[in-house]
């Protein structure tokens, strides 16, 4: 009996201790990482990120059922719109990448005030391109719907809708980049705080502006993207002001507001490598689609369907990754690789574990989760035959998320992308095509080639790994 009352205090005071430590982690007040326990440097970082991207899952879905109520012409201005708008992410993604990977190397050699300097130069970068992409895509809206495929009379049925995504892009494009600084100082739950705040007011106003309520006219597509832009210029306020304070541990003050060539030049490097590995997912996707519309709509919509609820499933494991690329930034700045190494293996380890439960959820939940987008038996069995190859690669897509993460936060970008054209262009898209079309294996062939390709990249992204030269890299 007494050796059972000991086990149940013990399982007390642990759940107390990881209670106290999820609340700690939301709050974002620990900002140093390079020292103490791996695991719960681990968890202090991955909890917000995880977070983080869950509140983007959910924008993306309370968005979709809003504008989709309008009708198919709204569905089709607004997703034409939004693939404009994920194009120009990668520029945005590409200085994030960068922020990251070189904030968290100066605040790991604890250096706050050239950790501002660097902060200020990603935020005159990001300001530039954003006002250039924003410009061009307003300016030229209605080339670049007509380039799309949008007949005229959609296009002048959306015109003030685009206009308004389109202009309001600057500010989407700066959130992101500015995510990146907050992530690189280690305030993951500022950059957790900052999305959940832009896309609540988004959720908020959407149903609010579109149709009407009390004094507010129904404002239909306009009313969606008056809510968007409203939303996006108010995360970037709130990082403004939180920068302004003075609330993290990089130093902003009169000396670091110059002007930098020598860092721009070098954040801008960084970037070009971060913006061509989000084009090459990107893009590959699009010919995907392509190969997988060879055998008629029903497979396209099962691929879609089953593509886009797996990756929200596996959106907690990229913010471990995420979490790990910070850890090994901040770790090799204060010149500590084997803590680095140590991380990754674990973070990789416990993304291993996390996605096995997941491939366990599918294999009871496929059918019921994707029978509620579609009706139609075959397109529920190409979803569900989907979800099943792409399971099998959990096991490795762990290690995957965790290591091309660390990788890119060492500075080996370059090496990444490399690991991603292997992937998407000389695996994936040439065994599909191969597979599903010229051997007339199908959507099973295609989906074979997707978990070759996974399987593929895992190993590659471990080999790189091992081999360690990422940690001699200078940032």
């Amino acid at each position: 009996m007494k050796l059972y009352k000991q086990k149940i205090k013990a399982a007390l005071s642990y759940s107390t201790y990881l209670f106290e430590l999820l609340k700690l982690a939301v709050a974002g007040k620990e900002k140093k990482f390079t020292t103490g326990s791996i695991n719960r440097a681990i968890v202090l970082l991955a909890v917000p990120m995880v977070l983080e991207l869950v509140m983007e899952s959910l924008f993306v879905c309370a968005n979709l059922f809003f504008v989709s109520r309008l009708g198919a012409s709204a569905i089709s201005i607004a997703g034409t719109t939004e693939s404009i708008v994920t194009f120009s992410y990668s520029v945005a993604i590409g200085l994030s990448v960068s922020a990251s990977s070189i904030i968290s190397r100066r605040v790991g050699e604890k250096k706050p005030k050239t950790a501002g300097l660097t902060a200020m130069q990603v935020i005159y970068t990001g300001l530039a391109v954003s006002l250039l992409i924003s410009t061009i895509t307003s300016v030229f809206y209605r080339e670049i719907l007509q380039w799309m495929g949008l007949s005229s009379a959609l296009i002048n049925e959306g015109a003030l809708f685009c206009r308004l995504m389109f202009g309001s892009t600057l500010f989407l494009l700066l959130r992101i980049a500015i995510n990146g600084i907050f992530r690189g100082s280690g305030d993951a739950a500022l950059a957790m705080r900052t999305l959940w705040l832009s896309n609540g007011i988004n959720i908020v106003l959407c149903p609010i502006l579109i149709f009407g309520w009390g004094p507010v006219p129904a404002m239909g597509l306009t009313g969606a993207a008056l809510a968007t832009a409203g939303a996006r210029i108010a995360g970037v306020v709130y990082q403004s002001w939180y920068l302004l304070r003075g609330k993290t541990i990089i130093t902003i003050g009169k000396a670091q507001l110059l002007f930098v060539p020598a860092i721009i030049g070098k954040i801008v490097k960084q970037a070009a490598g971060g913006t061509l590995q989000y084009m090459i997912p990107a893009s590959s996707w699009m010919f995907m689609i392509k190969i997988v519309s060879h055998f008629g709509p029903n497979a396209l919509a099962g691929y879609i369907i089953a593509q886009r609820v797996a990756s929200v499933a596996t959106m907690p494991a990229w913010g471990i990754g995420n979490a790990a690329g910070v850890l090994t930034g901040q770790n090799l700045g204060a010149k500590q690789p084997e803590r680095a190494v140590q991380t990754v293996w674990k973070a990789g380890t416990v993304n291993m574990c996390f996605l096995i439960l997941v491939a366990g959820f599918w294999f009871f939940a496929a059918k019921p989760v994707v029978s509620l987008f579609s009706d139609v038996p075959e397109v529920i069995s190409y979803s569900i035959m989907y979800i099943q190859f792409i399971s099998m690669a959990y096991i490795l897509l762990g290690y995957t998320m965790v290591i091309s993460r660390s990788l890119n936060a060492a500075g080996d970008i370059k090496q990444v992308s490399l690991l991603y054209i292997l992937m998407f262009y000389i695996t994936q898209l040439p065994l599909a095509w191969l597979l599903g079309v010229v051997f007339n294996w199908g959507p099973k062939g295609i989906f074979i080639a997707i978990l070759v390709s996974e399987l593929v990249l895992a190993i590659a992204c471990i080999t790189v790994f091992k081999k360690g030269k990422w940690k001699t890299i200078k940032v």
